[in-house]
């Protein structure tokens, strides 16, 4: 039982180091990526929808191209992007929505860094948060002190080295943002 609880939590604490880093794709840099739409949201039939479930994107260098599944839904999808605060001007030719990404200046790169660490700090408090929790559930158990303890201190393994996965995670977006 305890091998299983420590399971779940090295399961659940990777979930958690992937939630970080896909929301660290959210955040944009000079190149293009599809991923920074991934959070707009598309007015759709009275419903909220996610871009990338009604285009597809093409990227090159600092050019994103956004292509409707729909060429109706075009309108909509450009309205989205301009109310997205990405600062991005989509420019639409009628089938496809085109969008340029300017060179950063120093003072939104250094507040994008700031939104990379508060990222990352959600991360790690989600990490501390499933070993509260498993911690606490080790406990109701009843095994042995011993096995307890080889079991808590397996857990805290688990939880440095997520942890220092998310900081991994978070230098690397911080070098990606700084980078001119």
């Amino acid at each position: 039982m305890l091998d299983e609880l420590l399971e779940d939590a090295e399961e659940r604490m990777a979930a958690a180091v992937k939630h970080t880093q896909s929301e660290f794709a959210t955040l944009r840099t000079d190149r293009a990526s599809g991923a920074v739409l991934s959070r707009v949201m598309v007015e759709y039939y009275g419903e909220k929808v996610a871009l990338l479930e009604l285009a597809r994107t093409a990227s090159h260098e600092n050019l994103l191209v956004v292509i409707p599944h729909d060429s109706n839904d075009l309108v909509a999808i450009e309205r989205a992007i301009r109310l997205s605060g990405l600062d991005l001007n989509p420019a639409s030719d009628g089938k496809v929505i085109r969008l340029v990404f300017p060179p950063l200046t120093e003072e939104r790169r250094r507040q994008l860094v700031k939104m990379a660490r508060s990222m990352a700090e959600e991360g790690r408090i989600a990490i501390r948060h499933i070993r509260r929790s498993t911690r606490s559930d080790l406990g109701e158990l009843g095994d042995s002190e011993d096995e307890i303890w080889r079991s808590e201190k397996q857990l805290q393994q688990q939880t440095d080295r997520h942890i220092a996965m998310t900081d991994e995670l978070l230098a690397n977006k911080e070098r990606e943002l700084l980078q001119i």
